[in-house]
């Protein structure tokens, strides 16, 4: 498996926890497609963040009930940060 499948899988990983409309694991994997893109064309964690949350809220049609965006964008760009994968 090559170096980015396996960020990607890192990242799924991750996002799979994170359910702020209390939907369940596995009921978000258009957010998960498109966050993890975001994780590779954004840099900054308070910009993942906001792309993050407009993502799930874009998808709900709804402000996010629960979850912490920031945090998660933190575990994400650590993620993306500690791999030898070169974007």
């Amino acid at each position: 498996m090559n170096e980015t499948a396996q960020l990607n899988l890192a990242l799924a990983d991750v996002l799979n926890g994170f359910d702020p409309y209390n939907a369940g694991e596995g009921f978000y994997d258009t957010e998960i497609a498109d966050s993890i893109y975001a994780v590779h064309s954004i840099d900054e964690i308070n910009k993942l963040a906001a792309a993050i949350r407009s993502i799930y809220e874009h998808s709900f049609d709804m402000p996010m009930s629960g979850g912490n965006p920031t945090k998660l964008a933190e575990q994400l760009m650590t993620i993306k940060n500690n791999s030898s994968c070169s974007l």
